[in-house]
């Protein structure tokens, strides 16, 4: 939780008709020094320019689609049923998306029925089941799969999945059933991080009070902790649904790319294995080959649709959010409860009654016994199926490109100008110049929100949503962006450099997000501390706040430079694809590593080709997996509470672990588990245990028909006694 330095209303007492003062410890009480007044107007005013490239991009992007609208019209645009662009002869034509948004929904559809059982299955059994070495465990494996790049995930998809699906059916191996399939995969990391937060924020009390009750523990994980965390959990789905719509080399690669859309006249199996076109993978594909002025700016308002979909999905997170907020206020000042009346006979049980019906009833676990193991069973099979399918897509990779491995390829690729180092220099390269840009200007942003900003204005709380909608904007409308500004109209030629000003946009919202965190996570008594020192609030953010926030802003580096590799939309569109030596430096034009993968997965089926293609994909996963663990590393070493341990302690204490460590109690151990699960499912089907269960259900039945009439007669006495 951030800590705010005023007091918050959720921790006041709500029916207190005073309203609280406002204590604000982050700024002295005594007036701005001229150094403190310079370095807040500094300050002020690069964010303001932030926040000026970020609206010039919604901007510029409504600008570039007024022409297709006004010649087609929003309506005949949406509803129209025909993508055409560039007919000759008799035919015109036709920018009509119907078909296209229908096809995108149907695949987010799809893929929602994969991932929202996985995701509420999974984090289930990470946060209430597992211990924390085994939790450890898997949390590392979501996050190996969070950091695989998109056009890894199509290239394995195009190679491993969609053969699967043409043995079921399929015409090729890219349709919606491929697509969707990989995309709830893609979008699982962010949906079970999220969710395992909501979670683990459920109060302890609650499972305390509802296992005291008796209930089983599957009926209070599903009853109780999920049922409180449900809302978050659904804002977590909400986030997965914007990666899946926003996704685009990837889509590009294996969703078929037809404009006919969802076959409907070849039964169930050639509806679900069509080839399909989304929103993103339109723009992808024809952003470079636009036919004219109105074909461009149809593929703009197409962006401008994305765009205006990642604003409703912010917008119903802050709802549901605040609905959420609402109820838990309401609960904590008493006006949620309501009376309770009882409908119905109202039956008195006697004292040697309920004792037998008490008796009967405690063996009656059967049903309970089948619930908890189907539940368990659930939970167990999602937690495996992400494991397994993160370890099938990393081995398979590593195989892949260590099977095809070829020295010569490094230097050059067959029909390319030079080879694999070349799309690591230039991958280099781009990481380099866009870090140069993108974190002065984040973290200059992140010091405003998170020292000078207040937290409850609505100015603070409209960059907030700016930042949200921008970090789940799908990258290829930053792409456009930057191929039309700074290539076409400010006349930067394919390079580097442009690419590296698109991608300072694609990843400046979340270094804001990463940087502010960092900051607020700093204690506010630390501040209060250099304060009573003397010193000055400029000294107070350099030698105090931004010191002890530098582990955020080193692991946000890290994991913005293993985005800045992984990303391929907006480095397709302005950085080029010919595999060349950066000679030029910044200004070189090339292909990063994503970007070859992508052009040498969408030339088709050649072996050849494919292999060198996974050799690539090997070289970008080693990369991006090495940064994101670097990234753990560097965390670990900057925490304050770390210990640093002697080369010689550290591998004395592995060999205790590894060699002397008591396997033979595993052993026992995982003996006595078993034998205990296979007494338990013979006891399911002993007949000695169904004959009492059958008997005391024919008790409980008797009892229960007994105490109904009795109740029957005292009615009809008194309704007899009400009419005399």
């Amino acid at each position: 939780m951030k800590v705010n330095n005023e007091i918050q209303s959720d921790d006041l007492d709500v029916n207190s008709s005073k309203k609280p003062p406002k204590l604000h410890m982050k700024m002295p009480a005594t007036k701005l020094s001229k150094t403190d007044s310079t370095t807040k107007w500094t300050i002020i005013t690069f964010t303001t320019f932030a926040l000026v490239i970020l609206a010039i991009l919604v901007i510029f992007i409504v600008y570039k689609s007024v022409p297709a609208l006004h010649e087609f019209g929003f309506f005949k645009f949406i509803f129209g049923a025909e993508w055409a662009p560039g007919r000759t002869g008799d035919k015109a034509a036709s920018y009509g998306v119907l078909r296209i948004i229908t096809s995108t929904l149907m695949m987010l559809v799809i893929a929602l029925l994969f991932a929202i059982p996985l995701t509420i299955f999974s984090s289930l059994f990470i946060s209430e089941y597992l211990s924390p070495k085994v939790k450890k465990f898997v949390i590392v494996v979501i996050q190996l799969l969070a950091g695989i790049p998109s056009v890894v995930f199509g290239l394995f998809a195009l190679d491993q999945i969609g053969p699967i699906f043409v043995k079921m059916g399929a015409a090729t191996n890219g349709n919606m059933m491929t697509a969707s399939f990989t995309l709830a995969f893609m979008a699982l990391p962010t949906m079970i991080t999220l969710s395992v937060n909501a979670i683990e924020a459920v109060p302890l009390s609650y499972r305390y009070a509802s296992l005291g009750l008796g209930i089983t523990k599957e009926h209070t994980t599903f009853a109780i902790v999920l049922k409180s965390a449900t809302p978050k959990i659904i804002t977590a789905i909400i986030t997965g649904m914007a990666r899946i719509i926003g996704e685009t080399m990837a889509v590009i690669l294996i969703a078929g790319n037809s404009t006919k859309g969802l076959v409907t006249d070849d039964g169930f199996v050639g509806f679900i294995f069509s080839s399909i076109r989304t929103l993103a993978g339109t723009i992808g594909l024809e952003m470079l080959e636009n036919y004219g002025s109105i074909h461009e700016s149809a593929l703009y308002t197409i962006g401008l649709i994305l765009f205006f979909l990642v604003i409703l999905i912010n917008l119903l997170i802050i709802a549901i959010t605040n609905k959420s907020r609402r109820q838990l206020r309401r609960l904590k000042s008493g006006k949620a409860h309501k009376k309770i009346r009882l409908k119905g006979p109202h039956y008195t049980f006697e004292p040697y009654k309920l004792k037998v019906l008490v008796q009967t009833s405690t063996d009656k676990r059967t049903k309970k016994t089948i619930e908890s193991f189907v539940l368990k069973f659930f939970m167990m099979s999602s937690t495996a199926i992400i494991i397994a399918f993160t370890t099938w897509i990393i081995l398979g990779v590593m195989f892949k490109g260590v099977a095809g491995f070829e020295i010569g390829a490094f230097v050059q690729i067959e029909g390319q100008r030079s080879g694999i180092f070349a799309t690591v220099l230039v991958t280099l390269l781009l990481v380099v110049n866009t870090l140069m840009f993108a974190l002065p200007l984040s973290l200059i942003v992140a010091v405003y929100l998170a020292e000078y900003a207040h937290q409850d204005s609505k100015f603070a709380k409209i960059i907030r949503f700016a930042i949200n909608v921008l970090s789940s904007t799908p990258s290829i409308v930053f792409g456009v962006f930057g191929l039309s500004f700074f290539i076409v109209l400010m006349k930067i030629p394919m390079s580097v450099f442009a690419a590296s000003l698109t991608m300072t946009i694609v990843i400046l919202p979340p270094l804001i997000t990463s940087f502010e965190d960092a900051c607020t996570s700093v204690p506010d008594n630390y501040r209060e501390a250099a304060y009573g020192m003397g010193l000055n609030k400029t000294k107070v953010i350099f030698k105090v706040v931004l010191p002890n926030a530098m582990q955020g802003i080193v692991t946000g580096t890290i994991l913005a430079t293993a985005r800045i590799i992984g990303e391929a939309a907006p480095v397709y569109l302005t950085l080029g694809t010919s595999v060349r030596m950066p000679t030029e430096g910044f200004f070189s034009s090339g292909a990063t590593l994503t970007t070859q993968i992508y052009m040498m997965a969408a030339e088709g089926s050649n072996p050849a080709v494919i292999g060198v293609a996974y050799q690539v994909a090997l070289v970008t996963l080693v990369l991006v997996l090495g940064l994101n663990a670097f990234s753990g590393y560097v965390a670990k070493r900057l925490n304050p509470a770390y210990k640093k341990v002697g080369f010689k302690t550290y591998w004395a204490t592995k060999y205790n672990i590894m060699v002397k460590h008591n396997y033979k109690q595993d052993f026992v151990f995982l003996g006595k588990s078993i034998k205990n699960f296979w007494m338990k499912f013979i006891n399911v089907f002993s007949i000695k245990r169904w004959k009492i269960i059958i008997a005391n259900a024919k008790t409980r039945r008797a009892v229960i028909k007994n105490i109904i009439g009795e109740a029957k007669k005292n009615d009809s006495k008194t309704t007899k006694k009400l009419d005399q």
